[in-house]
């Protein structure tokens, strides 16, 4: 230290001199040029600091760093770029890093595990260069350099988190499914709804912030926002085992953001798969049913769309999937008859069932179609909605399965309990007085045209303005009377999301 001090002192004589000599002549002395490179010239290791010492450092450290997050990967990115340095000046530590540092000591308040974010080490390394403290253990392009990096790891990482999510859905949940207790690989997607994403915009925003002492309202500013979050985060307080890793998966599911948020409508429909319950929300009024959705083995996929038109007394056009379940029942007219099924051919000519094969039905050249009305799949009305997996919303011919607890049932699509409610829900306006035209195509639509009148039945009806749907997935939500409650991870998305986000969490 005795060299250190004798070092400071050369340095702090050769100022004065230089400013004596700047006032003699009358002049301003500019420091703004100096650089960390013309400290290059103090050839002690220990307390020369180096800014090709300090890149190369870094460069360790991104080499070592096998973390792949997107935080991570930009933050490496960063650096290997000769990109500048955003916490380290030539006036020293920026103080922006103590505002970092603050919110960093209260992540487990939201549940996170400051160990992530490699709080201490930051701490120490901040303390140590405050008070240059260097030695030829601590020397300081290695201190300043793991203190430049940490920072914008834990940075980018808590900002990227908060604001987007610490788990990508799109990712995660499309690549490994739960079947039975076992994870397995797949190759369907679930999880559709439409995402905001970290891109490189955000982390020069990021990066802006600090150079601009605004940290502080930054990183208040990417905190996630809503009723349902922080009623969550009032729980995590007290909450143990498994209740609070449900809690921590439904906080991250409230990181997520959608490109198209719910909170920017005033009417929408919400189903939580989850609940097995719907919501159709007005500023005025909330209306509740109950739904059936899909099966473990055929999940409704969670997505956000617009309804667009409704279909009364729909034909159903029966998927893939389900006629491979049905190929063995090929060539028996009695079992098509029935059920009023009708196959079609690929230049779409109706085919006697009897004629057909089980080999053709699983070709995929061949179409079943259900006719409209009893007993049909879908009801006496169906609510259509664009979505890559040909999953709607719709009215059910076998209503019982609403009384059951578990109405994990269907397909895919989203039974409904109270269908002409809905539709009335969907109505604008200008389209209240086709309201008794619906109940009356519902309850005539597929009588004979001697004995209905057919200037009141509506086949199809636009929903104008659209209404946006969200299917999405919380095991902890409000109910219908605002109650917070707790759901079964029917789907065992819980499980999946908990087992990415434990090494981030408390």
């Amino acid at each position: 230290m005795r060299k250190f001090h004798h070092l400071l002192y050369l340095i702090f004589v050769s100022f004065i001199l230089t400013v004596a000599i700047a006032c003699q002549d009358n002049q301003r002395v500019d420091t703004r040029d100096v650089q960390l490179s013309d400290y290059d010239a103090i050839k002690d290791d220990a307390y020369a600091l180096s800014s090709r010492r300090l890149r190369d450092k870094i460069a360790s450290l991104c080499k070592n760093d096998k973390e792949s997050d997107v935080a991570n990967t930009t933050t490496r990115k960063h650096y290997l770029n000769s990109e500048p340095f955003i916490w380290i000046d030539r006036q020293g530590v920026s103080s922006q890093a103590d505002t970092l540092v603050a919110f960093l000591e209260n992540v487990e308040q939201q549940g996170l595990n400051k160990g992530v974010f490699r709080l201490e080490q930051i701490k120490q390394d901040l303390d140590r260069a405050r008070k240059l403290d260097f030695d030829d253990k601590h020397k300081i392009n290695d201190v300043l350099a793991r203190l430049e990096y940490n920072l914008t790891k834990a940075y980018f990482r808590y900002a990227a988190g908060q604001r987007f999510g610490f788990v990508n859905p799109l990712t995660s949940l499309n690549r490994i499914q739960l079947v039975g207790s076992d994870t397995v690989k797949v190759k369907t997607k679930v999880y559709d709804l439409k995402l905001q994403q970290p891109d490189r915009r955000f982390f020069d925003m990021a990066i802006r912030q600090v150079r601009n002492d605004s940290v502080a309202s930054f990183l208040n500013e990417v905190q996630p926002k809503g009723d349902i979050y922080n009623a969550l985060l009032r729980r995590l307080a007290s909450a143990n085992g498994d209740y609070r890793k449900k809690v921590q998966v439904n906080i991250e599911r409230c990181r997520w953001r959608l490109d198209d948020p719910i909170e920017k409508h005033e009417k929408y429909v919400f189903v939580n798969v989850a609940e097995q319950m719907l919501y159709a929300v007005t500023p005025d009024s909330t209306m509740v049913m109950k739904v059936c959705c899909g099966t473990v083995g055929n999940k409704t996929p969670l997505l956000n769309s617009y309804i667009k038109k409704m279909e009364l007394n729909p034909v159903w056009r029966m998927p893939y999937s389900i006629i491979k379940g049905i190929a063995g029942r090929a060539g028996s007219s009695s079992y098509f008859g029935k059920r009023r099924y009708s196959i079609y051919d690929g230049s779409g000519r109706k085919v006697d069932p009897s004629k057909v094969t089980r080999a053709q039905l699983l070709s995929g050249r061949y179409s079943v179609v259900q006719s409209s009305g009893s007993g049909n799949s879908l009801g006496k009305i169906i609510f259509r909605f664009d979505n890559p997996y040909s999953v709607y919303l719709h009215h059910t011919s076998s209503p019982w399965v609403f009384s059951q607890q578990n109405r994990c049932v269907s397909h895919g699509c989203v039974r409904v309990e109270r269908p002409y409610d809905l539709a009335v829900f969907l109505l604008s306006d200008s389209q209240k007085g086709k309201a008794s035209d619906i109940k009356y195509s519902m309850d005539h639509g597929t009588e004979s045209k001697d004995s209905i009148d057919t200037t009141r039945v509506i086949k199809n009806l636009p929903v104008e303005p659209q209404i946006p749907v969200y299917l999405n997935y919380f095991t902890i939500y409000t109910d219908r009377n605002n109650q917070m409650r707790e759901f079964n991870d029917v789907y065992g998305f819980d499980k999946l999301l908990y087992s990415q986000l434990a090494p981030l969490v408390k």
